[in-house]
């Protein structure tokens, strides 16, 4: 297999994947989002549920996860194991007791197929109407039980030794892999290190993972109860398989120097694949839509990183002992072609993630994501720089200008490490723009949102529960916004529906202010039902 041929199929793959991302939407949500539940939010129920059901928008972990309930005095109530169907991985349950009439809370939190935990809470009550109180017992439960863990920090410097150390390794060992060098002291102490350091923050990544995701903090840190739930997890399994990586990747250094080379160069080709995926196949892509695809897509990106950054990082480190020009003119040669597809599966991967060019200032995922890409061609000017000198042959200030591309690569590898804990997309809940009112008429909850209320495009929402929770498909949505300050007639929003009773619709808001927002709902046949609120909209 020549290069040629490989250069062919990699062309081949870029543009399938251009294709496919133009001919397919791109949405995609990378934590999970709740959708639904049962009881509905704010709903009112005629009799005691058997069961909390949480529906979410993707696959989701019971273990490690919880939920809590409480009445209306704030006392919990003991209720039945977390538990995931079997039949729908994106769906939880809890079985419930007989709870007697009153308003209760119910507090809970699952694990993102991504290992990012997610929670919420709404309230629902029990009687023939609804108490109006709600809302206040809400925020009251919300703040007595907030738990945030201080091991978000800890937990990207692990994340970013994890980077560094799997681009290092594999970096070095591609650049020396046709050489005698391979052997060396300063390859073999570079490549040790590194393996050495892939293991310890995995290890690290599954310690703190518990405690993390639970909201504990360092006092839980050597709470080994946690392990089994947390190895359970997709991202536990891919943490064990990539500290099993590292383990070979031990023997293979001590086999570096094997009279069988085209053996030891295949196997440190497949171990290396596997050691990519461990990360791949438990971040981000591997809880977005069309994940298959996605995964396979940062792996070839984070391959992609080893060749071009991690071969820098390695000639900076070995620069100071040995003369780089050889290996150089060979790093040049990779990253001619290791440059531009590190670049366009980051900026592919990005874009899917946070859901198009538009909403990439919405998130921090989306405004880091922004900063890497400057990080990103602040290196490709260092390299072209550096090229240039090595086609000169100005081999004395080559490793200068490779020093000071790596020093911006560090950079880049720090973002990425803070981008996997962040969501690649704003949440309504996120966004401190966004209005939300639950109606009530004819014995349906009508939720209308509007997000973002700012002006500029926004979406509307109107979702509609009755309070057992079914409702046969009402038969048109209506909706229309005025702003009677400034003599604004109603703005007709043409809303489609896209779920069982949850219509959207886009609209323009042209300026700020308090808009009157009405919704014309049809439930049935000869049938209106009008809503009517203020919405403020934000400049």
């Amino acid at each position: 297999m020549n290069l040629q041929f490989l250069k062919r199929i990699g062309a081949g793959v870029v543009t399938a994947l251009a294709l496919f991302l133009v001919v397919t939407p791109s949405s995609a949500s990378a934590h999970s989002i709740l959708e639904s539940s049962s009881p509905s939010a704010s709903s009112v129920l005629a009799e005691s549920p058997r069961e909390v059901k949480l529906d979410f928008n993707e696959q989701v972990e019971s273990h490690l996860g919880n939920i809590a309930l409480f009445n209306e005095k704030q006392q919990s109530i003991e209720i039945g194991k977390l538990v995931r169907s079997a039949s729908d991985v994106s769906i939880v349950t809890a079985s419930l007791p007989s709870l007697k009439n009153g308003v209760y809370v119910v507090v809970w939190r699952v694990l993102s197929a991504d290992g990012h935990p997610v929670s919420g809470a709404f309230p629902f009550e029990i009687g023939p109407s609804s108490s109006g109180t709600a809302d206040v017992l809400l925020q009251k439960i919300v703040n007595g039980n907030a738990t945030t863990s201080d091991l978000g920090n800890p937990l990207a410097a692990v994340r970013f030794i994890a980077f560094l150390a799997v681009i290092i390794l594999l970096g070095v060992l591609s650049v020396t892999r046709k050489s005698e060098m391979i052997t060396s002291s300063v390859v073999q102490r570079t490549a040790r290190i590194s393996t050495l350091a892939l293991v310890v923050s995995s290890l690290g990544l599954m310690l703190l993972q518990g405690p993390y995701v639970s909201g504990r903090s360092w006092g839980a840190l050597l709470d080994f109860s946690l392990l089994p739930d947390v190895i359970t997890t997709r991202l536990g399994l891919w943490l064990l398989i990539r500290m099993m990586c590292g383990a070979l990747w031990g023997t293979m250094l001590i086999l570096a120097g094997s009279h069988n080379k085209n053996w030891w160069r295949r196997s440190a080709g497949v171990l290396a694949l596997v050691t990519v995926l461990s990360f791949s196949a438990s971040g981000h892509p591997s809880a977005a839509s069309f994940s298959s695809v996605f995964v396979v897509v940062d792996a070839v990106h984070l391959l992609a990183i080893s060749l071009w950054v991690g071969a820098l990082l390695a000639l900076t480190i070995v620069s100071r002992s040995v003369d780089i020009k050889e290996f150089a003119r060979s790093f040049s040669r990779t990253a001619t072609w290791a440059m531009p597809l590190t670049i366009f599966t980051g900026v592919v991967q990005g874009l899917h993630l946070s859901g198009g060019l538009s909403n990439i200032f919405d998130s921090e995922y989306g405004k880091l994501l922004a900063a890497k890409t400057i990080a990103v061609l602040v290196v490709v000017a260092f390299g072209t720089a550096a090229r240039k000198k090595l086609a000169d042959l100005e081999s004395n200030s080559i490793a200068s200008v490779i020093r000071k591309e790596s020093a911006v690569v560090v950079l880049v590898v720090a973002l990425t490490a803070l981008m996997v804990a962040k969501a690649p997309q704003v949440t309504s809940d996120s966004l401190s723009t966004s209005f939300s009112t639950t109606l009530i008429q004819a014995n349906i909850f009508t939720e209308l949102q509007v997000e973002p209320a700012k002006v500029g495009p926004s979406q509307v929402h109107v979702i509609l529960t009755p309070p057992g929770g079914a409702l046969a498909p009402v038969l048109n949505v209506q909706v229309r916004l005025e702003l009677q300050s400034r003599s604004i007639p109603p703005i007709p929003v043409t809303m489609v529906a896209v779920g069982p009773n949850h219509w959207i619709g886009v609209i323009q808001f042209p300026y700020a202010g308090k808009w009157t927002m009405e919704a014309r709902v049809e439930p049935k046949k000869n049938q209106t039902l009008l809503f009517t609120t203020e919405v403020l909209v934000a400049n």
